[in-house]
This record gives C-alpha cells, structure tokens and sequence, in this order.
C-alpha cells in the first residue's frame, strides 16, 4: 500500500468532478418565498427536483431548493469550458454552486490526477461562482431576511466515479490507483508514506462495488447506483461548515472591538458603550449556540450506519 500505484491500468468508464463553492448570504431564507420568485421569474431558472435519496435514511428538515443555472463558461487549462451549473438555496442563508464536469470515457486515472491539479490551479471557477451566486442573490433578494455581505467561501471537489474497468471489486482501487494523489491534487511530486496513510486513513465502505475516501478539502467516492446520497451528505456538512466559519469570523469581531473599549474606555460614556457591545457579543453567541443547535437536529441518518459514518 506504501508504493505508489502505477495510474494507467484502472480507467473511469462513467463519472463527474462535482465542483462545489458555498456562500452565506443572509441570516435565514424563506424557501417557500424562492420557490415562488422562481415560478413567477422569466424562465431563465429552473427549479430541478433534488435526486432521488432512500428516505429511510436520510431525514432533512427544511431540504433545500435546487435549481438550474444552466451551462457558465469557465476557463480551464487556457481554454474556455461549458461547464454545467447548478445551485441549492439552504434555508439557514446559504447557497451552494455546484459546478458539473464530465469525466470523458475511458479516462486514466492518472490523466485525472492531471486534471485535478489543474482545477487545483484554476481560479476561474472561483470568480465564475461568485458571480452566479450574486446574480441568484439578487434576484432571491425579497426571500432573504437580513440579507449580508460575506467574502468568505468554503470550497470541496468530489470525484464520483459509477463505472471503473482494471479492477473487479472497488477495494481494489486503493492498490491499484493513486487516490492520495487525486485527493491532493498532486501529478508531480511523489508522495511521502506519510502523507499517503494520512489520506487512507479514511476509506469508507458499505459493499464491495462502492467506496467513499474523505479529505478535508475533496474526496473520491465510488458508487455504481449513481444515487449522490454520499455527495448530499458532504455538501450538507459543508454548507454548515460555512456558517460556523461566518459566526466565528463576527464573534471574533465583535469580542475584538469590546476587548479594545475594555483598554481604551473610562467614565460613564465608556460603561454605557460597553455594556452596549457586550449585549452585541453576547447576541452573537446566542445565535451561534442557536446555529449549532439546528446543525445537530437539521439532519438525521436513520437506519444506515455507513451514511451516518459518512456524515459524521
């Protein structure tokens, strides 16, 4: 397992790369509210059905609104790119853009490598979400409470592969293909034992023709239903990652400029501010305290220890 594998036996016959980048815009959205600006909008969105999930297994309160944004030119290895393009507004002010890329049939793995250190290089899917996330924030702007400026966005890629040839049981991937390199986007150096354990370390698998590798920043999973239930559960944690990045960033904010009157202030006039931006701290920890409470009961895996794993 320590060697590197060689990357030209085991070829994607069927997958994507499913690029996500993930925004907070506002404190709460009032889906039903999007759902009707989307009905009653041009046409130039469309709503689409989330993909199909086992129920049994997956109960979200308050699922998100999906929709289409179309195809968004991206450029990519010095040429530009139809790139299919989907959004998710989350009632809890987020909206994920997911970006769509087709593995072409027959590609080696270590010609995905190449191309994940390339996406690893690209800032164009950066400014292309930030600009479809504005566009979609402002026509959304009337379901949004307390709609904010955020500049700050979480990012994860997802490699789902349906269909391998050069192996016969998915297990088989982790000696004959470079999954450290893929995770970490790496074509060029070789990689230290070290690093290699650290990222099989978290493999994952509920049968012999699936498999899930999850790293803080990408992962690759293996499913030959095509059903996403692993990649709705990522970007679920990822979508609540953001919002605890966002209530740390204000409270940190808000506890530096009352640790600077604390230094700075004497007198009535200082006690009276102080007071006034400890009840802005303290308001802030509430919500924050508010957030992780919804986190923990926003989303249950019942019945499937493999997702539940997953997710945790």
């Amino acid at each position: 397992m320590n060697e590197q594998p060689a990357n030209d036996t085991v070829r994607i016959e069927r997958g994507s790369i499913l690029i996500y980048r993930v925004f907070d815009v506002a404190d709460e959205v009032d889906l039903p509210g999007v759902e009707r600006i989307l009905r009653e909008g041009t046409g130039r969105l469309r709503l689409r059905p989330p993909r199909l999930t086992r129920s049994r297994a997956i109960v979200m309160r308050n699922a998100p609104v999906a929709l289409s944004l179309g195809m968004s030119d991206v450029g990519l290895a010095g040429q530009t790119e139809r790139v299919e393009t989907f959004a998710k507004v989350w009632d809890y002010g987020v909206i994920t853009i997911i970006f769509q890329l087709q593995i072409q049939p027959g590609t080696a793995w270590g010609e995905l490598v190449d191309m994940a250190a390339r996406l690893e290089d690209e800032n164009d899917f950066d400014d292309v979400a930030v600009r479809r996330a504005s566009e979609l924030t402002g026509l959304l702007r009337e379901a949004l409470k307390q709609p904010h400026e955020y500049n700050v966005f979480e990012d994860y890629i997802i490699y789902f592969v349906e269909q391998l040839s050069g192996i016969d049981k998915a297990g088989e991937l982790i000696e004959k293909a470079d999954i450290p390199a893929l995770i970490l986007a790496e074509a060029h150096e070789s990689l230290s034992t070290r690093s290699r354990a650290g990222i099989l370390d978290h493999v994952y698998q509920y049968g012999e023709r699936d498999l899930a590798v999850i790293d803080w920043n990408s992962a690759v999973v293996v499913e030959p239903s095509g059903q996403r239930d692993i990649a709705d559960v990522l970007e679920f944690a990822l979508t609540h990652l953001m919002e605890m990045r966002y209530y740390d960033d204000l409270l940190d904010e808000k506890l530096t400029v009352l640790y600077d009157a604390v230094e700075q202030g004497r007198g009535s006039l200082f006690r009276s501010r102080f007071r006034q931006l400890s009840y802005e701290a303290g308001s802030r920890f509430i919500e924050f305290s508010e957030l992780v409470e919804r986190v923990e009961n926003s989303l249950k895996v019942v019945g499937d220890l493999y997702l539940a794993t997953i997710f945790r």
